[in-house]
């Protein structure tokens, strides 16, 4: 053999055995699958407990209120907005009474100076019922709630200057009666972390109740883990146009004031439909697939309907993860419309037009969101991620309270998570690739209960081109 061989060969040898050990540390853990069950006996029980009979006396009594509106305050004990602010506390302190005054239940009161639709300073009010975390090590505060305000309207025809009744049924008398009736229920139950329960006020005027409640939680440095905003869940019923069965829930993708640093993370990752507003909404959607088949949470890719908005922006602009909870169909003749016939249609905001079943799944969704997650251990972070061979290794930091984690996966292109792995300990060696999927890590409770998934990140590339930029 000649030198040039003997050289060839050995360097033939060196490249195998170099790739034979590249190969030997490629090895994947394997771990085994989990298929998702309505197995939490508690998440069960409470959903039989919540009762649309409930939800629609709730309503009625609201509607009965009429106008509520705080520019438009009276002294009046039967209607307007300070009537229903002192029933729906006697409401809640009566809910307490029955959890032997675990639920703690206080008025907010703030001062709105003159801004959108707001002519002079006015006095607000929101309407809170809190429910303590039995671990106090746990910190986790979990807010859901509507508004009890409405728009008035004046009347049409020659006189425009009449006063006419706004009684708000669906917007939003139906969400603060699910506050209301999540409050019965779960009051009787105990979780770890806190639960809110709030009627905020001045939502029609411009959310200024949800600002004041998000911008204070922020100063106070709660940790609000998750807010859902029940605005129009009554389940409009127009004939010929009924549904059922669907509801929206929708979420924010990317911040509206997320840094161009944030940007580039993101679009480095993919991550615009993974923040922890969207995986909020995923997780209610998931849940609900679970333990309500027949009812379905359609997921909206918009921090709410086209051009509108409502109490869940005020926590998302806190920083806060929020979503939005609606109507699958929504009408606008029966939405900030005065009552009255219009060639041969009724407008108007009512009761007639409102399905207290419907409203039921509805606060359904949100005891199965709300408990689940109050119920599991906190979301992990950080996840850290490299290559491994062809898969990808993940890792992160242990978390009080789990006794296991599971590593979610979904397509890039999938709406919802499709395939969970059980893992035990903090790291595996998926045989997956971050280029194909999208992955996620939720740390699980003695209960099976899953947290909100954390996704993992990856530093963008900081490097600039030698091109300049085409206009």
């Amino acid at each position: 053999m000649t030198s040039r061989s003997c050289l060839a060969a050995a360097a033939a040898l060196l490249f195998a055995t170099a790739l034979g050990a590249q190969t030997s540390k490629a090895t994947f853990d394997h771990p085994p699958a989990v298929t998702p069950s309505a197995s939490n006996a508690t998440l069960r029980q409470i959903i039989r407990e919540i009762s649309a009979a409930n939800i629609h006396e709730d309503q009625v009594k609201l509607v009965s209120f009429g106008t509520r509106l705080a520019t438009e305050e009276t002294d009046s004990t039967t209607t307007g907005t300070r009537a229903a602010r002192a029933w729906i506390v006697a409401q809640f302190k009566q809910y307490s009474a029955a959890s032997g005054g675990r639920l703690q239940v206080a008025e907010q009161h703030f001062m709105v100076p003159p801004g959108f639709r707001i002519r002079t300073a006015v006095p607000m009010t929101n309407v809170v019922a809190t429910l303590p975390g039995d671990n106090p090590n746990d910190h986790r505060v979990f807010v859901m709630g509507g508004d009890y305000d409405t728009i008035g309207g004046f009347g049409g025809g020659t006189d425009t200057r009449t006063p006419t009744v706004g009684p708000g049924a669906n917007d939003d008398a139906s969400g603060v009666a699910v506050a209301l009736e999540c409050a019965r229920v779960m009051s009787q139950y105990h979780f770890p972390a806190t639960l809110e329960f709030i009627a905020f006020d001045g939502e029609e005027e411009g959310l200024y109740g949800a600002y004041w409640n998000a911008r204070a939680a922020q100063a106070d440095h709660q940790q609000v883990a998750a807010m859902l905003d029940d605005d129009i869940v009554g389940g409009d019923n127009t004939p010929g146009h009924v549904n059922t069965n669907k509801m929206r829930v929708y979420s924010e993708g990317v911040p509206e004031d997320a840094s161009p640093l944030q940007v580039l993370r993101l679009a480095t990752i993919g991550g615009e439909n993974d923040s922890l507003s969207r995986e909020l909404g995923r997780y209610a959607s998931g849940i609900a697939a679970l333990y309500l088949p027949d009812f379905q949470v359609v997921q909206e890719y918009r921090r709410d309907r086209f051009g509108r908005g409502g109490d869940d922006i005020a926590y998302v602009q806190a920083g806060f993860t929020a979503v939005r909870m609606t109507d699958y169909y929504e009408n606008y003749d029966h939405q900030h419309q005065w009552k009255r016939m219009y060639n041969g249609v009724l407008f108007g905001d009512l009761l007639q037009f409102t399905n207290p079943s419907y409203t039921a799944n509805v606060a359904r969704v949100n005891v199965l969101t709300l408990a689940g997650l109050a119920l599991a251990p906190p979301t992990p972070a950080p996840v850290e991620q490299r290559r491994h061979g062809w898969g990808t290794h993940l890792s992160w930091n242990a978390v009080p309270g789990a006794v296991s984690y599971r590593v979610l996966l979904r397509p890039t292109a999938a709406a919802q998570w499709t395939k969970r792995y059980a893992v035990s300990g903090t790291s595996v060696n998926m045989e997956a690739t971050l280029d194909d999927y999208i992955m996620g890590v939720v740390a699980v409770g003695k209960d099976g209960t899953e947290s909100l998934p954390s996704i993992p990140q990856a530093r963008p590339s900081t490097g600039t081109s030698p091109f300049p930029p085409v206009h």
